[in-house]
Formats: C-alpha cells, sequence, structure tokens
C-alpha cells in the first residue's frame, strides 16, 4: 500500500450552487488528508476541507460579496463557527478504466454524514499523484435549507437548488 499525503498548495476545491436565475461560484481550501492506493486501486482514504476558508469568486461588489459570504457562513448555509471542517472518507473504489475510479465514502457536513460516489481520475507518477473529479453534493441532506423548494414554497426566482457541485484536483506525495 502506497499513502500519499495531498499537497494543500497544489490541490484545489472550487464549488458551483445554482439557482433560479443564475449561479455563484467559489473555492475551499483543504486542510488535510491522504489517499490510499493497493495494487494500482483507490482503497481508502481522507480529506479534510476547510470550511473556514470558503471563498466566493463571481462577485466583485465588495459589499454585495461580504454579505453572501456571511451568509454561507452562518446558520442558513454552513455554521462554519460551529464546524469548522467537513470530511470525506473514501471507504473504496471500482475501476472504470485505466486511471478512471468510481470512489465510494462517507461525506461529513456540519456533524452529519452521508455515504458519496463520484467518478474521478487518479493517476499514479512514482512518488506522485494526481486526481480530477467532481461531486455532486445534495445539501439538503446535512440540513442546509435555505431557499430549498423541498422545505419552503413560493420561492419563485428566489429559488437555490438543492444540488451543489464541488469540482477537486488533488496532488499527493509519498
Amino acid at each position: 500500500m502506497a499513502k500519499f499525503q495531498i499537497q494543500q498548495a497544489s490541490s484545489t476545491v472550487n464549488w458551483t450552487g445554482k439557482k433560479i436565475l443564475g449561479l455563484h461560484t467559489g473555492s475551499i481550501n483543504i486542510a488535510n488528508g491522504s489517499i490510499e492506493i493497493t495494487d494500482n486501486t483507490v482503497t481508502g482514504g481522507e480529506i479534510v476541507i476547510d470550511m473556514t476558508s470558503i471563498t466566493i469568486t463571481d462577485i466583485a461588489d465588495k459589499n454585495t460579496h461580504d454579505e453572501f459570504l456571511g451568509h454561507l457562513q452562518n446558520d442558513d448555509f454552513f455554521s462554519v463557527d460551529k464546524f469548522k471542517t467537513a470530511q470525506l472518507t473514501i471507504t473504496g473504489s471500482s475501476k472504470i478504466e485505466t486511471n478512471k475510479f468510481k470512489i465510494d465514502g462517507n461525506l461529513h457536513i456540519k456533524d452529519i454524514t452521508h455515504p458519496v460516489s463520484f467518478i474521478a481520475t487518479v493517476e499514479v507518477f512514482t512518488d506522485f499523484l494526481h486526481s480530477l473529479g467532481e461531486i455532486v453534493i445534495d445539501r439538503t441532506l446535512y440540513n442546509i435549507r435555505y431557499g430549498s423548494g423541498k422545505f419552503i414554497d413560493n420561492l419563485g426566482d428566489k429559488l437555490i437548488y438543492d444540488d451543489f457541485v464541488l469540482q477537486f484536483k488533488l496532488v499527493g506525495q509519498i
């Protein structure tokens, strides 16, 4: 087994949240993590996300940006003061084709855990690992209900879609 430590400076996680009248984008930092590879297959790992690092990349106006960032950090969304990290624990994978895997794991946000599966490419170059992929997450499973049509009627153009997307690039080193 080889254990690759995630290199924070070389790794990125970008998020996209959509609503009726558009979308918002941003990024979030990896606090730490590792991915385990055995016989060219992803067998385990853990990625810890620093929720206090969440940023917004699509709003230029400072007041609008700061207001929305505060909204994401408060109890309407991620309750960052109470839940400073989120975590993905990889439980296994199945190979789809060369360097392409269906990854299975458990995602822990706001002290709530649910199973997730997603597709990612994972390439190993001697002492380095490179992985690209995206995870689609139903925020309502983690008690993030603000603007959700599942819980609030007659939102009209204020509706926020329940799914948000995390796109990631991970670089690891033994």
